[in-house]
């Protein structure tokens, strides 16, 4: 361990654990004084997810399946559904309404925790104060974290990573099994964020192990001291990993996700000039209200880029570049032993971000595991941020202790054309949008503030002066950061934007009392209504998992394949145009539409005034305008059927197949799909059903017939799904095209569906899904 001043062992680490607190809650209160969230996915997925979660698990059920999404939607497999977050599940059970900034405040709390880990990691570098400071503040708000706060799972395994990095150290260093198990929880919970940061985070933690193993006295010795600890940190990953992993694999090959071509992917390319952020906050205007700003995104550059200002803001603080730029690249400290792994990773980060712009990504997606799945090379930004924020502290640490560095003249040419090169480039490039002058604005000013800061820290010529100006400069940065990059119009639009979400009022409040009231009046027996919402604003398009209405449509990437096909909901409903109307579900009227009980729809304008035509006289109008148009559909279906009639046919084609659907009481069953009785072909005398009992993972069914029938619910076949009759189980059937059946005898009968996801059946159904599918390819 590093010493400094007299040889003590560093700064009490109370110290900066109490100011970063305050940074935290600092900017946090950019939020709460005045009444803003973070906004877009932040509310209208996470939120939304979160309180359909926690009132499942309120109500006694588990939240594997969510029937409030896309008619029904496993959860289990959804990466965004936050179920096996560990912080939210726990909370779900104390706050499972939380306000909208509480759920802000419990987001950001994984940054602070990141913040925290950081702290203690300085703190066994033996960084002072002052340079923990610096290095958490920038964890916490520096450049991509900021602009896309609204990504909740990526901000929270991304909060994790230096919690994980400090146990899997502590683990090896110590040889704790405590650490090591520690580790194993913290790096199983980053990797089920199942996306690219996550990913991303995962190769820089092995990279981590393998550099400390490597690094250590004794390599081969400390693999067999250490073997235990190795063990639990890999084995304990792997188990608490695996299933929900498999689970989403096995989603992926049901869904509507195609594979991502590199060419799309490169769309979202981090375009090199928006370097030009990391030394001037605003100088595209990122962070001016009621524009997009003018650097390279996809509104100044369309065709080739569909990135935006929020995607693409580098700043994390005017000392931060200065530091890097001056100490770092020019002074060559960067390259120091102690930070050489942090040094390459910010290198392959930055060319992974930069996507078409270096061969680097391209190379990647063809042959390493795991980046082909995402379309995002710009989500690399987030561990640019990272190792910016590690470099920081390790460079402000050594100019307190041995001051400013050496100049290499490979270096400061590097740095000074690069920087007039960015400089020339980014007014050119502003001047496309008549911006020239704003532009140029930005960086003349940005450039005095940095030749104020080399000044002053090149006047400290004493170890206890240059200790004194960082800790005031790690302050300054600081607030810098809270000021600029907290509560932004990146990352923030007013709470009453979202209210829905929270406590309904106004135009939402009677649009949500016209469908309960109706709701209460005819719901029973056979019939549980569905609802469509279409042309709202997106705080409606998931708001059925809070408001508790069982939904159509929704918004979320992920969605079972074979509705997607034959149903068409589209993701971005706020506009009606995203609503797709397909040959199969061509109308509101349609067969498909009846037997998903589609009772209500909720439109922002009448229903004859939408692209598409559908009957009108078969809507009865509940409530028109100013807001929405509500209307009830009379021609709805019952939640659950009962037929004797069966009609079997090859079903090779979706999109065809469902001109087989009848209207004359008939169930269609796929010719691949084994029928276990014989069924007549008249009607049964008598034959009903009706449903006693509904949760989100468990429906139960009375059923009364007087000859063999088979049990229809409307709701999306998915593995997963059990079926008892009579308490003995019963495979299910995908009927009429998408839909769950199963064989019932002749008598009184007790139907029950619920989902197992994780039954050794299913799971191992999934494991040879994803093993053939990674054979096929």
């Amino acid at each position: 361990m590093r010493t400094h001043e007299g040889g003590s062992q560093g700064p009490r680490v109370s110290v900066p654990l109490a100011v970063v607190t305050f940074v935290w809650l600092a900017a946090l209160m950019q939020w709460a004084m005045y009444d803003l969230v973070v906004p877009w996915d932040s509310k209208n997925q996470f939120y939304a997810f979160y309180r359909f979660m926690a009132s499942a698990i309120q109500s006694g059920s588990t939240p594997f399946w969510n029937p409030y999404h896309y008619a029904g939607h496993p959860s289990a497999a959804d990466p965004q559904s936050l179920i096996f977050a560990l912080p939210f599940l726990a909370w779900a059970f104390i706050n499972p309404e939380p306000s909208l900034i509480a759920f802000d405040a419990f987001v950001l709390a994984h940054l602070l925790a990141g913040g925290w880990a950081i702290v203690f990691h300085g703190k066994r570098e033996g960084w002072p104060a002052a340079a923990s400071i610096i290095a958490a503040s920038i964890f916490m708000l520096g450049g991509a974290v900021s602009g896309r706060m609204n990504h909740v799972g990526i901000i929270c395994a991304y909060g994790l990573f230096p919690v994980a990095l400090l146990l899997m150290r502590l683990a090896i260093e110590k040889n704790s099994k405590w650490a090591a198990l520690g580790f194993a929880i913290v790096a199983s919970q980053i990797a089920l964020g199942r996306s690219q940061v996550p990913l991303l985070l995962c190769a820089l933690l092995v990279a981590a192990f393998v550099a400390q193993i490597v690094a250590s006295e004794g390599f081969w010795q400390t693999l067999r001291t250490r073997a235990l600890v190795i063990a639990i940190m890999l084995i304990g990953s792997i188990v608490l990993l695996a299933p929900p992993l498999l689970l989403t694999l096995q989603f992926i090959g049901l869904s509507n996700r195609p594979a991502t071509p590199v060419e799309t992917a490169l769309l979202s390319s981090w375009h090199p000039l928006n370097i030009a952020t990391f030394l001037s906050a605003d100088v595209f205007g990122s962070l001016r209200a009621g524009s997009e700003g003018w650097g390279p995104n996809g509104q100044t550059l369309k065709g080739v880029d569909v990135t935006d200002r929020s995607f693409n803001y580098m700043f994390c603080g005017t000392l931060t570049a200065l530091m890097l730029l001056w100490h770092g690249i020019a002074g060559g400290r960067i390259t120091m032993k102690g930070g050489r792994l942090i040094a390459v990773a910010l290198v392959v980060s930055l060319a992974y971000a930069l996507g078409r712009y270096t061969p680097v990504y391209e190379w990647l997606f063809t042959y390493a595991p795991g980046v082909s799945l995402f379309r995002r090379p710009n989500d690399a930004t987030f561990l640019v941020v990272l190792c910016i924020a590690y470099l920081s502290g390790r460079l402000a640490a050594d100019y307190i202790r041995d001051g400013a560095p050496k100049m290499h003249i490979g270096g400061c040419l590097i740095v000074s054309a690069g920087l007039v090169a960015l400089a020339a480039m980014s007014v050119q490039f502003a001047d496309a949008s008549q911006r020239a002058f704003e532009a140029g604005a930005q960086i003349i000013g940005a450039l005095i503030v940095l030749a104020l800061l080399a000044w002053a820290l090149h006047a400290a010529k004493t170890q206890r002066s240059r200790r004194i100006l960082m800790s005031v400069l790690a302050l300054a940065t600081s607030a810098e950061l809270v000021l600029r990059n907290a509560g932004s119009v990146l990352n923030a639009r007013p709470a009453a934007d979202y209210a829905l979400l929270q406590s309904p009022s106004g135009e939402d409040s009677r649009i949500v009392e016209t469908i309960e009231t109706d709701m209460a009046k005819t719901t029973g027996g056979p019939f549980r209504p569905r609802i469509e919402v279409v042309g709202l604003d997106g705080q409606w398009q998931n708001a059925s998992m809070v408001l508790g209405f069982e939904a159509l449509n929704g918004y979320n990437p992920l969605r079972i394949g074979s509705y997607d096909e034959l149903v068409g909901p589209g993701e971005s409903t706020y506009d009606v145009k995203g609503r797709f109307f397909s040959n199969t579900f061509p109308s509101y009227n349609c067969s498909l539409s009846r037997r998903l009980n589609l009772r209500y729809l909720v439109l922002d304008k009448p229903i004859a005034n939408l692209p598409r035509k559908h009957d009108v006289t078969k809507f009865t109008p509940l409530l028109e305008g100013p807001r929405a148009w509500v209307y009830r559909n009379e021609e709805e279906s019952p939640r659950v059927v009962i037929r004797s009639q069966i009609r079997v046919a090859a079903i090779d084609n979706l999109g065809k197949a469902v001109d087989l659907l009848t209207e004359n009481g008939q169930i269609l069953v796929d010719s691949d799909d084994l029928l276990s009785q014989i069924y007549t072909s008249r009607k049964a005398t008598h034959a009903k059903v009706r449903i006693t009992d509904w949760r989100v993972d468990r429906i139960e069914l009375a059923v009364e017939t007087s000859s063999p029938a088979m049990v229809k619910l409307n709701s999306p076949f998915y593995p997963g799904w059990e079926a008892e009759v009579d308490g003995v189980k019963k495979p299910i059937l995908a009927v009429d095209l998408m839909f769950r059946g199963v064989e019932v005898p002749a008598g009184a009968r007790s139907v029950v569906f619920s989902f197992r996801p994780f039954s050794w059946r299913n799971m191992s159904n999934a494991l040879a899904d994803v093993l053939n599918l990674s054979a096929t390819k």
